[in-house]
């Protein structure tokens, strides 16, 4: 089998985002190697979400990388020549040897899969092609053995055909993300490439109800609102500095957690934001973090998003894959090329834990020892960005910037 660009995934009904790839030989990964993946999905992760909130300003962002660069990895295993050299380079893969890559992908996928003893877990993948289209039997046979990927032909001139992945995705989700694409598909395409990822997590330590109270959360623009804030006082993970105040709040089991950043006073999410790379992320926050005794103040939520991602995919620098340039000969002799890349999520945090859920569908178409700190006190009245990640792995699967909590019921 020949080494292409693949991505990693967990579970089979899940959030978006890991990459699966399975190549050749069984052999574990490197760790250096897999060192290398994730951080190429942390800085695809934070470089998606910096170009969606320039895109839409002091609006809520919240999407799942791990569902998005799942599909891009899927696709990108059909690419070649400065086709497949734009999308490696986004995505952050460029510097793994297509065989390591492959390799490092699959250990990834197996060791998030490991997390669902205490949360749930879910991931799903599938593609589905034209009646009239022939797929290399090498793309086949990779999206199926290393993502788990489901293949069925359909007919996308019937307009029934959208409801057939809108029922999966819906499925997928637990009722969470519908109607990903329209009920009835443009007649042109070719093929549609899909991921679906679901989490549902308890806190470790919930949330006593009896404690939320409305406070005021204070808008970007200047103006505030009251809303719900969740308040809980103990030890958690906890680091000041790199720009601001972050709290590591962990699911039962101990394994994911939800981190929340809150910019420091005079500063802004979009300040914090240009700040994170994989280097900053996982170099100097993550190791900052130390056990602390403090109180959070930690607003309640439900956000929903959605966006079409080919105008920040092309900010990044993949632009070859969205023209009749492209080039996917490892996936048909049909000459195809990426129309759109849709992405759908949801997320709802309160005294429980979370729920959190999105769909990503690509569209083709022809053509040392310290002084104990003294506790610290965290207020998150003013937007904030969050992060639900994988403290083994350090994969990220879910990320997103809220100015103005919705409310959670």
């Amino acid at each position: 089998m020949s080494a292409t660009c693949l991505w990693k995934r967990i579970g089979s009904e899940v959030r978006l985002g890991l990459l699966v790839c399975l190549v050749g030989s069984a052999a574990a990964a490197a760790p250096a190697d897999q060192a290398k993946l994730v951080s190429g999905d942390t800085g695809f992760a934070f470089g998606l979400l910096t170009e969606l909130a320039k895109e839409q300003p002091a609006r809520n962002v919240f999407i799942s990388p791990y569902s998005i660069s799942t599909v891009l990895q899927m696709v990108c295993n059909g690419a070649g020549g400065h086709t497949r050299d734009e999308m490696t380079r986004v995505l952050g893969t460029t510097g793994l040897e297509a065989r390591a890559l492959h390799r490092a992908h699959k250990d990834l996928d197996q060791s998030v899969r490991s997390a669902q003893a205490d949360v749930t877990l879910n991931i799903a993948n599938a593609i589905w092609y034209s009646v009239g289209i022939e797929l290399r039997p090498g793309f086949a046979s990779l999206n199926q053995d290393s993502y788990g990927a489901t293949l069925d032909a359909l007919d996308f001139t019937d307009p029934r055909t959208g409801g057939v992945v809108n029922t999966w995705a819906d499925k997928a989700t637990h009722g969470r993300i519908k109607n990903i694409v329209a009920g009835r598909l443009p007649g042109d395409t070719k093929m549609l490439l899909a991921n679906a990822i679901y989490f549902k997590g308890n806190w470790e330590q919930k949330f006593d109800p009896k404690a939320t109270k409305p406070r005021a959360f204070h808008r970007a623009d200047g103006g505030q609102r009251q809303v719900p804030m969740m308040e809980q006082s103990g030890k958690f993970e906890y680091q000041e500095g790199n720009g601001c105040q972050a709290v590591r709040l962990p699911y039962k089991g101990g394994r994911l957690g939800l981190y929340v950043l809150l910019p420091e006073a005079g500063s802004s999410v979009e300040k914090l934001l240009a700040t994170l790379n994989p280097e900053v992320w996982q170099g100097k926050l993550l190791r900052q973090l130390q056990s602390r005794e403090g109180k959070l103040v930690f607003p309640r939520f439900r956000l929903e998003y959605g966006a079409e991602l080919k105008p920040p995919l092309e900010a990044m620098g993949m632009k070859l894959p969205f023209g009749p340039a492209a080039d996917f000969s490892g996936m048909s002799a049909t000459p195809l090329y990426l129309s759109a890349v849709k992405h759908k999520s949801f997320v709802e945090v309160n005294e429980e834990g979370t729920e959190a859920a999105a769909v990503t569908v690509a569209v083709m178409k022809a053509t040392s020892l310290q002084r104990p700190s003294p506790p610290f006190e965290m207020v998150v009245d003013r937007p904030f960005l969050f992060v639900i990640a994988d403290n083994v792995t350090k994969a990220i699967l879910f990320v997103g910037v809220v100015y103005e909590p919705a409310s959670a019921g």
